[in-house]
């Protein structure tokens, strides 16, 4: 079965979701951005479009795993197919605050979109690129699932190493379909004009995509560590 040329980007945002579309986009690929909010996502399309890219963005939510399955039929039909790259990007550092004193009807919510929404999209999505025997699974890992941080972030740390589990084991899983997985853990706080602009590590995807890296996982340390 044929898949679509169309590249998902699954909690699309201002810094390395939109980044990682335009590299797509400049491979030709059509870009189905899903995000929570409309009006994010409206500005994020029409900066692709301005560019020449075809996009569309979609809402849904990760932590509602009917939003996420309504997400995906409307990409299938907007695409004619199902996608052929799924990059999963979406992130909650909320809430913060060291571990023991983190209400568990906070905590929960955080590890539902860390983890447990990049679970549902590789569910609803994989099995498609399992019979094409081709395709990408990607997704952006964080530092801390490397390196856990207490005080503040020990929910982020508990759901980025969850979701680093949940592609590692997923590469294994897949290993010989013709399926690339791919973990890009960025390991430091991204900002334009730095080591870790959105730009620069945005292209570590396509090496991922394309199979000029094979390993499973990018641990990125900065564009200085990366020359």
């Amino acid at each position: 079965m044929a898949l679509s040329k169309t590249a998902v980007i699954f909690g699309a945002g201002p810094g390395i979701g939109i980044a990682a579309a335009r590299e797509f986009a400049a491979l030709r690929y059509k870009l189905a951005l899903v995000a929570r909010t409309g009006s994010k996502l409206a500005r994020l399309v029409a900066d692709l479009e301005a560019s020449g890219a075809t996009a569309k963005g979609f809402l849904a939510d990760g932590a509602d795993g009917a939003s996420i399955d309504a997400a995906v039929a409307d990409i299938r039909a907007w695409a004619g197919g199902d996608p052929s790259v799924v990059l999963f990007n979406a992130f909650t550092s909320q809430p913060v605050g060291p571990t023991h004193q983190v209400d568990p009807a906070g905590f929960t919510p955080n590890l539902l979109v860390n983890a447990a929404a990049a679970q549902h999209l590789v569910y609803r999505m994989a099995p498609a690129l399992i019979a094409a025997g081709t395709g990408s699974l990607l997704f952006t890992g964080n530092g801390m699932a490397l390196t856990p941080m207490g005080q503040v972030f020990g929910t982020l740390s508990a759901g980025k190493s969850a979701m680093r589990s949940i592609a590692l084991t997923l590469a294994e899983d897949l290993a010989g379909t013709g399926v690339k997985v791919g973990l890009l853990t960025v390991n430091g706080p991204t900002g334009r004009g730095t080591d870790f602009d959105p730009d620069i590590i945005a292209a570590e995807f396509v090496k991922l995509h394309d199979g000029s890296v094979t390993d499973t996982e990018i641990v990125y340390n900065g564009a200085s560590a990366h020359r």
